[in-house]
């Protein structure tokens, strides 16, 4: 069970959270905190675990889980591009993907989605997110988030994001971008996965 989030706690607490009897003898506050008794668990929230660092702490085992999921991202989808071949040079241009999705568990606290940006600054790849379906082409579907270059503070921490990825000019005649890989960082409880990458290119007519 979770120990307290305020007031007193003892170190026969800590010991039990631990699974190990409250009057285990030569129990020192340094070698709980520091995975000597046991490898701290880092599914909790890292402010609710020990940072393993001296001066130690009892207040530092506030809301510790020894038995909390350990966070863990998976099932994300596979790389891809998106191309524009023919920008019109007195239209901003873009295109949409199709749809895309990752899974997290065991997580903590909010989640966040950032875009690697083009090297041609007039060029931006944005997301839509939602934790109930398919965003869509216009990336609101299912209450979707709409295209952004990046989302912090979501609240989701378990289950499929579902996504959508637009790349698209912020003014007409934004030039060519060469064909080039960009990277999608997904975090949570201070968990990331960057393995989604996407070749993003635009050239004129």
């Amino acid at each position: 069970m979770t120990l307290t989030s305020s007031g007193q706690i003892s170190i026969n607490d800590i010991n039990g959270e631990f699974g190990r009897s409250g009057t285990t003898a030569n129990s020192s506050l340094e070698d709980l905190s520091d995975g000597t008794v046991a490898t701290i668990n880092t599914g909790n929230d890292a402010a609710d675990r020990p940072d393993g660092s001296a001066p130690h702490a009892m207040s530092e085992f506030y809301a510790y889980n020894h038995s909390a999921s350990s966070t863990s991202w998976s099932s994300v989808s596979a790389d891809f591009n998106l191309h524009v071949l023919d920008a019109d040079s007195f239209s901003t241009d873009s295109v949409v993907s199709g749809a895309k999705s990752i899974a997290l568990s065991g997580g903590s606290g909010a989640t966040s989605i950032s875009c690697q940006q083009p090297s041609n600054g007039n060029i931006e790849l944005k997301v839509a997110y939602s934790t109930s379906g398919d965003p869509g082409v216009g990336g609101s579907g299912n209450s979707g988030s709409g295209y952004g270059n990046s989302h912090g503070s979501i609240s989701f921490t378990s289950g499929t994001l579902y996504l959508r990825f637009k790349l698209i000019e912020t003014k007409a005649n934004a030039g060519n971008l060469t064909a080039e890989d960009r990277t999608i960082t997904f975090t949570n409880n201070s968990v990331s996965n960057t393995d989604l990458q996407i070749n993003c290119r635009m050239t004129g007519m």
